[in-house]
């Protein structure tokens, strides 16, 4: 009777330790080309503010508030990414930002100073390569920026300024409406590297679905059309990457000869506020031995309609941002880089009443900015590095007059009609 079960057992036990060698060998193949990384990235700026003025409605004037030492958590970035198959990598990143900011210093964005402050979805996306070997045909798909400018499409940890140019928030708030410039959609795009030549090209082709201002900010409205966009980029001498990304990086510390030049574009159809929405631009980049040159200038361009006396008129808005930045690396001992860099960035919108009352009716920016930053990185490590640099800030608001908030100079979140002031910087970025 015991030698039976004995046997029984071993027939019933079989089956399930083949199946299980059978699940352990298909998991381990899945697993051979599993990565996990974290993602952890932090800013920590220190600023002093001068000549920041802050608008009085009751008496009509600009007044000015006290110059102002601030500490802010600028920017960090929580997550992990990987590869979960030979051709399937993933990313999922929160942010949380602004930390400490006091919206009258004179540096960029709103503030987060809640008892708890906030934490937000930066990036989520699957990026799926389609053809087994190639960089040729990729599929990204989830919460990511459509992939138009430069700045817009580099991260704030490979950017040499201390601040972003702030015309990549111009053109994301006109295409996407909202300062992060995320959607959700889908993007084909591409890496083509000729080995036996110097010229190398790469695309991407996007459709995304921004939510403007309907419906507690969550629908286009009534009418609905989705946002697509393009860009094109040829590279000469070295490429950017050998492999197809949607992340970029300015300084390559001497290891890229290369110059990048890319033609971009988007176009959204009609919603409840727009009849048509679109920017297109271009861009570039130069890396030569420690030289490190970029820039960018997009048209922004809105058009709708309006009533007047019963009437229905055509209107348009049309502005153009861009920057242009330039840096050069100074070695020093013990594998430290110096890093001197100069960036101006602009802002043209429009100038005269009967415009600027057009771009108003289209929600657009209007008026003038410029910004002028100077200053130097040091970097312990491509990923560590301290900044000091100082930042003059000027605008005009043309016809618009004192009070207006037509523009990033001119305005300021939980503060209203503002003009911003000039600023000098000290930070520390570090990507772990």
């Amino acid at each position: 009777m015991y030698f039976k079960q004995t046997i029984y057992t071993i027939l019933f036990l079989l089956p399930l330790t083949v199946f299980a060698q059978e699940s352990e060998s298909s998991w381990q193949k899945k697993l051979s080309n599993f990565s996990f990384e974290p993602v952890v990235a932090l800013q920590i700026w220190s600023s002093y503010t001068l000549g920041q003025e802050v608008y009085d409605a009751t008496n009509r004037e600009y007044k000015e508030v006290d110059d102002r030492l601030d500490f802010q958590l600028r920017r960090s970035r929580l997550g992990f990414k990987g590869q979960a198959y030979e051709n399937l990598k993933f990313n999922l990143t929160a942010a949380i930002d602004l930390v400490g900011r006091d919206v009258l210093s004179g540096t960029e964005a709103g503030g987060n100073n809640g008892p708890s402050p906030q934490l937000r979805l930066w990036n989520a996306f699957l990026q799926w390569r389609l053809i087994n070997g190639s960089e040729k045909l990729n599929l990204v798909m989830g919460y990511l920026p459509p992939q138009i400018g430069r700045e817009s499409i580099t991260p704030a940890s490979r950017s040499t300024s201390m601040e972003k140019s702030w015309s990549q928030n111009y053109l994301r708030r006109h295409l996407v409406g909202t300062g992060p410039g995320r959607a959700v959609g889908a993007n084909f795009g591409g890496l083509f590297i000729n080995e036996n030549s110097k010229i190398h090209w790469g695309y991407d082709l996007g459709i995304f679905n921004p939510a403007y201002r309907e419906y507690n900010n969550n629908s286009t409205g009534d009418q609905y059309a989705p946002l697509v966009s393009g860009r094109l980029a040829f590279y000469i001498g070295d490429p950017e990457s050998p492999k197809y990304t949607i992340g970029h990086k300015v300084n390559y510390f001497g290891k890229r000869k290369g110059f990048t030049l890319a033609l971009s574009g988007a176009h959204q159809g009609t919603t409840n506020l727009f009849t048509s929405n679109a920017a297109y631009g271009g861009d570039f980049l130069l890396n030569l031995g420690n030289l490190n040159v970029d820039g960018e200038w997009h048209f922004l361009i809105r058009e709708g309609e309006e009533q007047i006396n019963g009437n229905t008129r055509a209107i348009e808005s049309t502005a153009g941002t861009g920057y242009l930045r330039i840096s050069y690396n100074i070695p020093l001992q013990k594998g430290f880089v110096l890093e001197p860099t100069a960036m101006i960035m602009r802002f043209n919108g429009a100038m005269s009443a009967e415009d600027q009352e057009m771009a108003n009716t289209l929600d657009a920016f209007a008026g003038e900015e410029q910004k002028l930053d100077v200053g130097f990185n040091l970097y312990f490590n491509p990923n560590l590095k301290l900044s000091l640099h100082y930042t003059h800030r000027d605008g005009d608001a043309g016809d618009a007059g004192d009070g207006s908030t037509l523009n990033n100079y001119f305005s300021q979140s939980g503060v209203g009609a503002i003009r911003k002031g000039s600023w000098a910087g000290l930070g520390v970025m570090i990507v772990l």
